[in-house]
């Protein structure tokens, strides 16, 4: 558990389910922006259920506690007082936040609130007599594919894969919204985002830090590779008929 939203279990890879409706508007799209990446939308996914195929997502609007912090994340450190130490800092692989000035940190493993302590206690060691300082957790996802501006982006802890597409743009003409993946852990899962368009559970999966949301293109069957194919066909067909009219005659 990351997050205290709880962990998507993993769902098989495979066809999406199309049961949805398709209804996609910009103004459902500036609804998520509206709601803030740290909540969660509610729009029948509680009566409903994710569909078969897809993780269950949660159906309320409760602003989710970020929990324990991990390697990839960063935190967004404010020192009043003292812009020097302010800035944004990565949790690196051994779990620790390197600030000049402070010196090194642990961070993963702790929550917030414990991350501030320590840096209190840093302060405090270094002539501070009453350090006053603010900790934001931020996660680091990328989007990737057929979006408008893909990239990394740093997000507050609890965004839906929909917000982040929102964030990215949007999707292009181009974009196969049924077959969107969500990368993991080196997994891949499958989620329909056209039906997350319209309001079902998809579009509500929280993603975590190093998460990769990636859209492929649409297949379409006046593809180049298609009319390559359809051309070498045709081709063919008319030596064959060409080499049949010479035999008969």
């Amino acid at each position: 558990m990351r997050f205290a939203i709880p962990d998507c279990p993993p769902w098989p890879a495979g066809p999406p389910v199309r049961a949805l409706r398709r209804a996609a508007t910009l103004t459902f799209l500036s609804a998520v922006v509206a709601a803030g990446p740290g909540t969660i939308l509610a729009r029948g996914a509680a009566a409903q259920g994710a569909p078969q195929g897809q993780p269950a997502a949660t159906g309320d609007t409760i602003v989710r506690p970020t929990g324990t912090l991990r390697s990839g994340d960063l935190l967004k450190i404010r020192v009043y007082r003292d812009s020097e130490l302010s800035g944004q800092y990565l949790i690196d692989a051994q779990g620790n936040v390197q600030i000049p000035g402070l010196g090194v940190v642990r961070a993963a493993g702790l929550d917030p609130v414990q991350v501030q302590d320590r840096l209190v206690e840093a302060l405090r060691a270094r002539g501070f007599r009453t350090p006053e300082l603010a900790v934001q957790p931020l996660i680091r996802v990328s989007v990737l594919g057929q979006v408008r501006a893909p990239g990394l982006y740093p997000v507050d802890p609890g965004v839906s894969v929909i917000q982040l597409l929102t964030l990215a743009g949007g999707p292009t003409d181009r974009a196969n919204l049924r077959r969107a993946q969500v990368v993991r852990d080196n997994r891949a899962f499958t989620i329909d985002l056209q039906s997350a368009l319209g309001g079902s559970a998809a579009g509500r999966v929280a993603l975590y830090s190093n998460d990769v949301v990636y859209l492929p293109e649409r297949r379409s069957i006046f593809s180049r590779e298609n009319i390559g194919l359809a051309a070498t066909l045709a081709g063919l067909a008319l030596s064959i008929v060409t080499l049949a009219q010479i035999s008969h005659h």
